[in-house]
This record gives structure tokens, C-alpha cells and sequence, in this order.
């Protein structure tokens, strides 16, 4: 006798065993015979930051689709629904093997979004409209925004009119306080559950200024530190603790003869003949005033971008994001790919991209006198 085939089962959002409804036991309403009243009522306390993430869950068919597309961890995707259902008190949709399949409270919860979305975005397009320029608040690193993204943002608004504030400083910022939309940093968010991907690579080297290299000799190794002047940066978002991992002893008191926590002063001191810095390796693509001191010693951070949940979705913030993901691509700009680029290899790619004619006169006129 041939057994049949069982039907196949659909799980619930948070399951954790295939074909089960997860540890909460059966959803709570009558939901083949209408919403229950208490569904609305529950609604008030959904945030639309929630909403939104669960509309484009459901549009894009699956947790997997619905992360990517909103470039969140699937886990994260999948704890922010689950918690949706808590709560609503109501199973909003299933996991089956053809995508995401939404229960009749979950198709209400779908309408009520798109309703939701769509009066957003008929507002954003009545302030467009009425002369208003849509704002979009970036936050980023005190080097990365004033030396790499501030000579090119100017195209970038003039190009979409979007009201651009762009706060430049080592401090990382609280994306739960609203005050930005978005944060270019060095470091993870303190919230887990924050909208965070890679743009790209940060590589530094020591430089020096040519001035200083002619004064002082050009080290052959770590153990030349003693005979030369550093000038090192303390900040947050900084790797500090790596100062005895660059000069090669835990006593780096006698080696140090600057120190600040601002990056600009930082490149300027170098530039200016104070000492050899660690720096990006783009430096060397933006400005002739320092050159790479090659003595093995390499330290890479992970350039990240984190968004305002609440903002993530807007078309000025999408737009912007799209501008950022190109100012720091790889294929465009080898300093930012993931693997090291030494700078001697770079002249041929900046030239080809217009990078030293974007920065001309910008860093290279600072007040560096006696470097060539």
C-alpha cells in the first residue's frame, strides 16, 4: 500500500521547527471569521518604522527577499515580525515552500501599510511641489567627510536639489535620537538592531611630508622609530590601542611629539613637516603634500553605513545612499576595495577618474609652507 503524501505545512514567522506554529502555541482570534476588534486596537502600538519593514517583507515574498531589500540581517527580520505578532496577538503570515504567505489578518496589516506609505510619499511629493526641498542628514567621520565626500557632495545636491547637512566629527551618533538619516563610521552601531552595511575599506600607512623625510631620513623599518617624530591621533572611532602594534614597543611616550583628537590637524601637521602620521592610503591620491612610507605596517577599517530605520525607505535617503555606495566603490577607487592597493599604484586610477582634478586646490591649499 502506497502512503499517501502528506499535504505540505507552512510555518509560522517565528517558528523554530519546520511545519510548527513556534513556541507561542495557536494564534489568538478567530481569524477564518474576521479580524477580532482587539487587532485595531493593538495596531496603535506598531510603529510605522515596523510597518514599513513588514510591507516590504510582504512585497518582496520572502524573509531572505525582505532582508535584502531592506539590507537588514534575516535574523533581525525575522525578530521584528515576530514581535509584530506579539503585539498584534495575531498570526500575520506563514513561511511555505512557494514564499511568504499571509494570513487574513496579515492581508488587513498589508492594506493598512500601503495606505500608510502612500499618504508619506503624497506628502513628500506636496513639499516638492510647494518648493520645499527634501533634507537628508548624514553624519560621518571627521576625515572621510571633510577630505573624501565634501569636495564631491556639491555636485551631488546640485545634481538632485536635495537639502544636504552633512555633520563631520569622530563622535559615532545615536541613530535612536532622529538627528540624522544617516552615519558614514568605523565602527558598529551600539544598537543591534540597526540598519548597517559595508561601503567599503579603510587602509592606512605612515606618511610623511617630503620636507620632513629630507630633515629626518626615511625609516627603513619599525626599528628607525626612535630616531624620527610621530604625530598620532586620539579620537573615537580611532584605534588607539594599536599605537604600540604600528611602532613596535608598549613605550611610545618618548616616539610621540603630537598628539589631537581632530583629523584635520592631524593631516596638517604631517603635511606641514611635524612628524610621520598614520593616514589612508587616499591621501596620497588627493594630495601631493604627503607621500606612503613602505615599512610593512598596515591597518585596515571597515567603512560603514548605518541608517535611520524611520528614514531608510524616503527617496532622498535611498538617493543618497546610492551616491555614497558610489563614492566609496572599490571598482571606481582601489584605496577603498577590500584588499590593500599601495599607493604608488594609484596614479594611473586617479587620474582616470578625476579624482586629483575633483580635489585640486582643496587639500594641496593648505598653508604647508616648505613642502613641495
Amino acid at each position: 500500500m502506497i502512503k499517501k503524501r502528506p499535504a505540505s505545512r507552512s510555518t509560522s514567522l517565528l517558528s523554530t521547527e519546520p511545519g510548527g506554529l513556534g513556541q507561542r502555541g495557536l494564534p489568538r482570534g478567530a481569524l477564518g471569521k474576521g479580524i477580532p476588534a482587539s487587532f485595531r486596537a493593538n495596531l496603535k502600538q506598531i510603529d510605522w518604522t515596523d510597518l514599513e519593514l513588514f510591507l516590504n517583507v510582504a512585497e518582496a515574498g520572502s524573509i531572505r527577499a525582505g532582508a535584502i531589500r531592506t539590507r537588514r540581517a534575516i535574523n533581525t527580520v525575522r525578530n521584528r515580525l515576530a514581535r509584530m505578532e506579539d503585539v498584534l496577538g495575531e498570526l500575520i503570515a506563514r513561511r511555505g515552500r512557494d514564499g511568504l504567505q499571509l494570513t487574513q489578518s496579515g492581508q488587513a496589516l498589508l492594506r493598512i501599510a500601503r495606505e500608510m506609505h502612500s499618504s508619506r510619499q503624497s506628502a513628500a511629493h506636496q513639499d516638492a511641489e510647494s518648493g520645499q526641498r527634501m533634507r537628508v542628514r548624514i553624519a560621518a567621520t571627521e576625515g572621510l567627510g571633510t577630505y573624501w565626500l565634501t569636495p564631491r557632495i556639491l555636485e551631488f545636491q546640485a545634481a538632485t536639489q536635495l537639502r544636504i547637512e552633512l555633520h563631520c566629527d569622530m563622535q559615532r551618533v545615536d541613530m535612536a535620537e532622529g538627528d540624522f538619516d544617516i552615519a558614514v563610521q568605523l565602527e558598529q552601531p551600539e544598537v543591534a538592531s540597526s540598519l548597517c552595511f559595508r561601503l567599503g575599506t579603510l587602509h592606512l600607512m605612515p606618511f610623511a611630508s617630503d620636507k620632513y623625510l629630507r630633515e629626518a631620513g626615511v625609516p627603513q623599518s619599525v626599528d628607525d622609530w626612535p630616531d624620527h617624530r610621530l604625530v598620532w591621533q586620539e579620537a573615537d572611532q580611532v584605534a588607539s590601542q594599536l599605537l604600540p602594534f604600528f611602532v613596535g614597543t608598549v613605550d611610545t611616550g618618548d616616539l610621540i611629539s603630537l598628539t589631537t583628537n581632530s583629523s584635520l590637524t592631524h593631516f596638517r601637521a604631517v603635511a606641514a613637516g611635524g612628524g610621520i602620521g598614520f593616514l589612508p592610503t587616499y591621501a596620497r591620491a588627493i594630495s601631493r603634500l604627503v607621500r606612503p612610507i613602505d615599512i610593512g605596517v598596515h591597518l585596515k577599517r571597515e567603512i560603514l553605513c548605518v541608517l535611520n530605520p524611520a528614514r531608510a525607505q524616503s527617496p532622498e535617503v535611498e538617493r543618497a545612499v546610492d551616491w555614497l555606495t558610489s563614492a566609496f566603490s572599490g571598482e571606481k577607487y582601489p584605496w577603498f576595495r577590500d584588499e590593500f592597493v599601495h599607493p604608488r599604484d594609484f596614479d594611473q586610477t586617479a587620474t582616470a577618474a578625476n579624482v586629483t582634478s575633483l580635489f585640486e586646490g582643496y587639500i594641496d591649499g593648505l598653508d604647508a609652507s616648505g613642502d613641495t
